[in-house]
């Protein structure tokens, strides 16, 4: 008796792994809470997202190949693929930018904050945008400073996120 084929195409294959990290990251959140309580497990979940957010970056330009952020369009091209990549599509977000120094993220519809809220927890969760974008510009190696003046309390699924950078 012969096994049933299965074969997945590449959009397959990518839905699935998007799906799962979603759900790992979600569950492991949860768990951490019923653990170790919420104040603890949102230290914890900034300090993941910290460290995961620069390796996330160093391997996205390996992979490419793309080399050194030189300019707010080199920026703007990384920032793009990346967020391809690692948000998932229920993530609505648009780029301007605005001078040769600075960059904006803005937010439409904020995935996290509409899971967040389904959790009833948007008064106590910590956004993690803030710290996850200085991590990427810390390993594309630049010098400046991101800029999100809200937090998962007050941004009602919206925000803007403004890179100001250093060249």
């Amino acid at each position: 008796m012969s096994s049933p084929k299965i074969k997945l195409s590449p959009k397959q294959k990518e839905k699935l792994l998007r799906n799962i990290w979603l759900l790992h990251d979600g569950r492991w959140f949860l768990k951490s809470i019923a653990k170790f309580g919420f104040d603890t497990a949102t230290e914890l979940n900034l300090a993941v997202v910290k460290s995961i957010a620069r390796t996330e970056m160093k391997q996205l330009l390996a992979e490419t190949g793309f080399g050194e952020v030189r300019n707010i369009e080199d920026l703007r091209a990384v920032i793009i693929v990346a967020s391809l990549l690692y948000f998932p599509e229920e993530h609505k977000y648009e780029f301007e930018i605005v001078d040769s120094n600075t960059f904006v993220g803005h937010v439409l519809e904020c995935y996290v904050h509409k899971m967040v809220s389904k959790a009833g927890t948007t008064d106590i969760h910590q956004c993690a945008a803030k710290l996850r974008f200085d991590s990427w510009c810390q390993a594309m190696g630049l010098d400046g400073e991101v800029i999100n003046e809200k937090n998962t309390n007050n941004c009602n699924g919206t925000c803007e996120i403004i890179f100001k950078i250093k060249w």
